[in-house]
């Protein structure tokens, strides 16, 4: 392993010990918030608060599910998964977005039917207290996960970051209820609830929209177009046929089918592949690369052509060029070392 290689994998395992600190934190959070929660929520006779102590509960949940996708990503690729399995943290992120879509519609479902309840004896007034301090203990997880998220890029911390805010969000709600039901303002605490509710739902469908999207092989079109004109920038490449990509948790791999003189040998086509494969490389996300070489037989100025990205690097709905269903050789994944062909685990070239 090269000083390169082991400096790169030296900085992923701190990435991945960093977000497992973040994932336990939220899930000690969640499991101390809600017993107190529920605790006095019982105790002080607000509904409010203990309908919030067991939505803490279901979090715990999804903390699980982060720590599961975040150990699970880490792992090498193998024989089963060669581009290893990246997506986990993905799976982690739509869980997460699935409970807390279940936890906006509970909150809003339970405003709705407080506002059809009879009136009731107010909660005692240190249940808003509690609640204060809960939504601060969320903000500050809050803060702390997003700002570990953005320095180690994981999918499923970015999404207990979000679920975290929704949860504070859903203490002050709690706490705007109580003190209005101390006031005899009976109306704001089902009026809080609904716009709470719906708060995290939308937070929740776009968390799981784009979880969606990314285990579906969506890819963004105007990075295609991108990565098509760097290519065909590559000296020694005619045209760009065909360009591809999908998201891989925090990595990206990256297929393009090129097109070189037919007159050039193995070896020279082979030189023009690995300049592809670099340029393309600059990313530092892009970790999975293949690069397919085909005989140019077009007519007329293919270099202008090829800098054209509306002739080759033009994206479909799957992140692809508009060639992306044009036969050709079966594409072989691209392990971490970069050479194309690489069967991740035996060494062999293709």
């Amino acid at each position: 392993m090269t000083a390169q290689a082991r400096a790169h994998r030296q900085g992923q395992d701190q990435a991945v010990r960093a977000s497992l600190k973040g994932a336990w934190l939220s899930a000690a959070s969640y499991v101390v918030l809600s017993a107190v929660k529920i605790g006095v929520g019982w105790r002080a006779g607000s509904r409010g608060m203990l309908a919030d102590g067991l939505n803490n509960l279901t979090d715990v949940l999804a903390s699980l599910a982060v720590l599961w996708g975040i150990r699970a990503a880490a792992r090498p690729a193998d024989a089963e998964h060669r581009y290893g399995h990246g997506r986990a943290e993905t799976v982690a992120q739509l869980v997460v977005g699935t409970v807390m879509g279940m936890v906006g519609l509970n909150v809003g479902l339970s405003a709705l039917q407080a506002a059809l309840a009879p009136n009731l004896e107010p909660p005692e007034p240190y249940a808003a207290g509690v609640g204060l301090a809960a939504a601060a203990v969320m903000a500050a997880v809050y803060f702390y996960n997003r700002a570990l998220a953005r320095r180690t890029g994981s999918p499923a911390l970015r999404a207990a970051a979000r679920d975290h805010s929704s949860d504070a969000l859903v203490s002050l709600g709690t706490v705007v209820g109580i003190w209005g039901a101390g006031r005899g303002w009976t109306w704001l605490d089902p009026v809080a609830g609904v716009v709470v509710g719906l708060l995290v739902v939308r937070t929740a469908w776009r968390l799981a929209s784009e979880a969606t999207h990314e285990l579906l092989d969506g890819f963004e079109p105007e990075r295609v177009q991108r990565l098509g004109r760097r290519v065909a920038r590559v000296p020694g490449v005619e045209t760009v046929r065909d360009v591809r990509g999908r998201r891989l948790g925090k990595a990206t791999a990256i297929d393009v089918t090129i097109t070189v003189d037919p007159g050039l040998t193995v070896e020279e086509s082979h030189a023009v592949a690995d300049r592809v494969e670099q340029v393309l490389r600059q990313d530092p996300d892009v970790t999975h690369v293949h690069v397919h070489v085909e005989p140019h037989r077009g007519k007329g100025p293919a270099r202008r052509r090829a800098t054209d990205p509306e002739a080759g690097a033009r994206a479909g709905p799957a992140g692809s060029s508009p060639e992306a269903g044009r036969p050709g050789r079966p594409v072989t994944p691209v392990g971490p070392a970069g050479r194309r062909g690489e069967d991740p685990g035996d060494g062999r070239r293709g």
